[in-house]
């Protein structure tokens, strides 16, 4: 009997997927600035703050000491204390004072108002119109005044301290001592008050004239060469006294010109004014029975000394301040090396909205592509084959860099001007064809289907609804109405809210430019009426001499135009730099040729940018050069000076530009150099590839 197989019945066990290792997630970008490179380079920064607060406080402390010897008779009159005096209490805690009086608040204000590039302005009049529209020249204004005053305060205290045996004449008081006349005003406060004053005005000036608030960077800017970067040399002491004896000496000039001016002529015409003689008469009668003024400069020779002494102090104070800051906050920083990757640390500090943190990144960037260890090495093959992140290490930097060359690259064509927003053309819109000729259907346009019967009540509700009879009744009766207005007034009717909003936006743009205009015009022709003036009551030599001040004063400098179209070169050089490094060590330490895909857009950039300089610099050559010998004997002396000035003028704006120039040659001469007749892979555009050749036949 043959056995049956039995029927296995069918299962429906559910099948189990198989887990895939796999990340189906995509690549994190590049962590920001803000998180990686700007917390690193800020800490040292703060250290180097420290560091310029101790010259600082240095400075203050060996004004102090010697302003206390000398008061003192020298060092005769201190014997064997006076290799004390440095470290007497009474010498420090004066020291202290001074430092905080006169040197912190410089300090801070520069640090607060720090800038990367220089302000964009061509002549001392735009620098100066310029600087008046900032909240850092008021900001200055108070700090330079406070500075001043509160060094005035702490001479009379220390003058009352020590001079116990001065005559009463020479004590800064407010009032003298008379008793006809108790309220009369102490002169010698009076001018040493204008004097700091005058000081402090004087200063910000200068601060302004030289745009002391952006970084004075130079071609020093890698770590190798830092040493010689001598912070606060004997160089730069000798600089600084020099400059600070030559401007307080300027300074104390134009303090007794103005005092004399106000004494002699600004007062008594004062006095001259209805209800101002009396309120001014009980506190400064005195001086209109005063000497001569000009007696008054040999009568009081001590006090005119004594506040040239107080002002010098004052400049040298502020001025080794700032130079310390000047020399301190240009140094290079390395903060890439104390991190775990190296090139993500910089490559993130390329995206730094902060120029100024950005330049150090491209500085120390500078010395990773150039360095030529082998863990240098492996740290840019790192870089180029990166796959960690989207976009790459390598594509980050390129695009950063060639963005920041590209805005740099418009803003020389344009000579330093800004960007004009041109209106984009309106988009022409093609005709609609004619249909062709159809047989038209006729449509019916009544209701097919009978309409349901419907309740009161539901009639009613569907007469108010937004669609029904009386809704429609209106929209009738509106139209109708709008039909029948002139076509004058339907003209002038808004289409909509937003036209509303528009014109409104467009009358007042009108109006403010309109108030702007008129406001410029009458400056203008304020000033050459003032000038017309002038010019009809000043003698010819006076008047000549005007109009040659207020040439200079509104002259454009030519290498002023050659820096505001270069603002950030430094930065463009380092950039360059980079880039051409980085592409000569990619042929031997990018595994992968990243890199390679990239060369064509990068030499096609140095080249242009290398070529708006040359014509640029060709244009200097052709309009500022000295005219042959014969031709200047011909001119007069005042024209030769002027071409020599100019000349001077465009070889200074020749430094400006060469500072990018040689950069960008050296580049593409090592990458020429490096690939040698492996450029040949590569295209470029026809006049890139001509550039470019000329480089490879130098070569």
């Amino acid at each position: 009997m043959a056995t049956r197989t039995p029927h296995r019945a069918s299962t429906s066990t559910p099948t189990t997927a198989i887990r895939s290792t796999l990340l189906s997630r995509s690549a994190p970008s590049i962590p920001p600035a803000s998180q990686l490179y700007e917390p690193l380079i800020k800490g040292v920064l703060r250290h180097r703050l420290y560091k310029i607060f101790l010259q600082s406080a240095l400075s203050c402390w060996a004004l102090t000491t010697l302003w206390m010897t000398w008061r003192k008779g020298g060092l005769l009159g201190w014997g064997m204390d006076a290799l004390f005096l440095p470290v007497m209490p009474s010498t420090l805690g004066f020291a202290v004072v001074i430092f905080l009086a006169g040197a912190l608040p410089v300090v801070v204000l520069r640090k607060s108002h720090l800038v990367a590039a220089p302000t964009p302005a061509t002549s001392p009049s735009t620098i100066l119109s310029g600087a008046l529209q900032k909240r850092s020249t008021a900001h200055a204004l108070f700090v330079y005044l406070n500075s001043s005053l509160s060094l005035l305060f702490l001479h009379v205290l220390i003058t009352g301290a020590y001079d116990t045996n001065a005559p009463a004449n020479t004590r800064l008081t407010l009032f003298v001592k008379s008793r006809k006349h108790p309220y009369y005003l102490n002169g010698h406060l009076l001018y040493v008050l204008s004097s700091q004053i005058m000081v402090g005005v004087a200063c910000l000036l200068r601060c302004v004239l030289l745009d002391r608030f952006a970084v004075r960077w130079t071609r020093i800017l890698n770590s190798h060469a830092s040493e010689k970067m001598k912070s606060f040399g004997l160089a730069r002491v000798v600089t600084v006294g020099l400059t600070t004896l030559v401007y307080t000496l300027l300074i104390t000039l134009v303090q007794l010109l103005t005092f004399a001016l106000a004494r002699s002529v600004l007062l008594p015409v004062l006095f001259q004014i209805p209800f101002v003689h009396h309120f001014l008469r009980p506190f400064a009668a005195h001086f209109l029975r005063g000497a001569w003024t000009i007696t008054l400069l040999t009568r009081h020779w001590s006090l005119i000394s004594r506040a040239f002494y107080l002002a010098l102090t004052n400049v040298g104070i502020w001025e080794f301040s700032e130079s310390s800051f000047d020399a301190i906050v240009a140094e290079p920083i390395a903060v890439a090396q104390q991190t775990a990757d190296p090139g993500l640390t910089l490559v993130s500090g390329l995206t730094s909205s902060d120029a100024y943190l950005k330049h150090f990144a491209y500085a120390e960037l500078q010395g990773f592509s150039t360095d030529d260890s082998p863990s240098a090495a492996d740290r840019r093959t790192a870089l180029f084959i990166d796959q960690k992140f989207n976009p790459g290490l390598w594509s980050t930097l390129a695009r950063e860099s060639l963005l920041t060359l590209g805005r740099d690259y418009q803003l020389l064509l344009r000579r330093g001007k800004p960007a004009t927003n041109t209106a984009a053309p309106p988009v022409a819109h093609s005709k609609p064809s004619a249909p062709l000729p159809t047989q038209g259907t006729p449509l019916i346009r009544t209701k097919v289907y009978k309409p349901a019967q419907t309740s009161p009540l539901h009639a009613a509700f569907d007469t108010f609804a937004s669609d029904g009879p009386l809704a429609a009744a209106v929209t009738e009766t509106a139209e109708a109405g709008a039909s029948h207005i002139p076509e004058l007034f339907r003209s002038v009717m808004p289409s909509s809210p937003q036209a509303k909003v528009d014109a409104a936006l467009e009358s007042v743009k009108k109006a403010e430019e309109n108030v702007a205009a008129a406001v410029n015009q009458a400056g203008s022709k304020w000033s050459q009426g003032v000038s017309g003036a002038l010019a009809a009551c000043l003698p010819k030599g006076a008047a000549r001499s005007v109009s040659r001040i207020q040439g200079w004063w509104t002259r454009e400098r030519i290498h002023r135009v050659a820096e505001t179209s270069l603002p950030n070169r430094y930065m463009d050089a380092l950039a360059a730099e980079v880039l051409s490094r980085l592409v000569c060590a990619s042929l031997t330490e990018d595994r992968y040729g990243v890199v390679q895909r990239d060369i064509p857009r990068i030499i096609e950039a140095l080249l242009s940018f290398l070529t708006a300089l040359e014509e640029y610099q060709a244009e200097l050559n052709v309009s500022y050069t000295l005219p042959p010998p014969d031709q200047l004997q011909k001119l007069s002396p005042r024209e030769v000076a002027d071409k020599e000035m100019l000349a001077m003028e465009a070889a200074r704006a020749g430094e400006v530009l060469g500072v990018v120039s040689d950069a960008i040659k050296d580049g593409i001469v090592q990458v020429v150099r490096t690939f040698g007749d492996k450029l040949s892979a590569f295209k470029f555009p026809p006049h890139i590839a001509r550039k470019l050749q000329g480089f490879v036949d130098y070569n």
